[in-house]
């Protein structure tokens, strides 16, 4: 299904939202229905406060602390949150073609399940709080790097689609769905 207000393989800010920061949406084949989030500087508090954060409502995971896998890979189970908390990466998302950014320290990923992902590089010690939304998962991640299965296509479209971001409480979907104007 394509969707003509989508730009495809770009990051596109979405200004019909406001917001003190600014927020990017990346769209790629992967999932065609919901984009990747980027909300860039967003986040300037501690390790521990985030951590704190992302629990506190009991919606997310207890975060991990670590980096992105160097080779594309997606999860059919659920999302994905990203908080990074030192450093920074380039990120490209929707595999080898796919656009990269950089992930810097303050900045929040959110990236839905069946779009590919992985680190390219990363400088001063690059690290992030990962965790994902407890609705609708089953306590275990998985890690696939070829092409989906039947199986697991059925799960990416059925998957539970967070209400809010457990940072800021932004609306998900609203995010997913908004208007955007473009801008790179």
């Amino acid at each position: 299904m394509m969707h003509r207000s989508r730009c495809w393989r770009k990051a596109t800010k979405i200004t019909s939202i406001p917001t003190p920061f600014d927020i990017f949406r990346i769209f790629v084949k992967d999932n065609e229905d919901y984009p990747a989030l980027l909300y860039k500087s967003a986040y300037t508090g501690s390790e521990a406060d985030g951590r704190r954060m992302i629990m506190e409502g009991g919606d997310w995971t207890s975060p991990w602390v670590w980096g992105i896998f160097s080779y594309h890979h997606y999860h059919s189970k659920a999302w994905e949150l990203l908080l990074c908390i030192r450093g920074e990466a380039s990120v490209q998302f929707g595999g080898n073609s796919g656009p990269m950014v950089t992930v810097a320290m303050g900045d929040l990923v959110l990236i839905p399940p069946g779009l590919a992902h992985k680190q390219l590089d990363e400088k001063n010690g690059f690290a992030l709080l990962g965790s994902y939304p407890t609705a609708g998962f089953d306590g275990s991640i998985d890690t696939l790097t070829c092409s989906p299965t039947k199986e697991e296509r059925e799960r990416i479209v059925k998957c539970h689609v967070p209400e809010r971001d457990p940072i800021f409480h932004l609306d998900v979907q609203k995010l997913c769905k908004a208007p955007h104007d473009g801008i790179e």
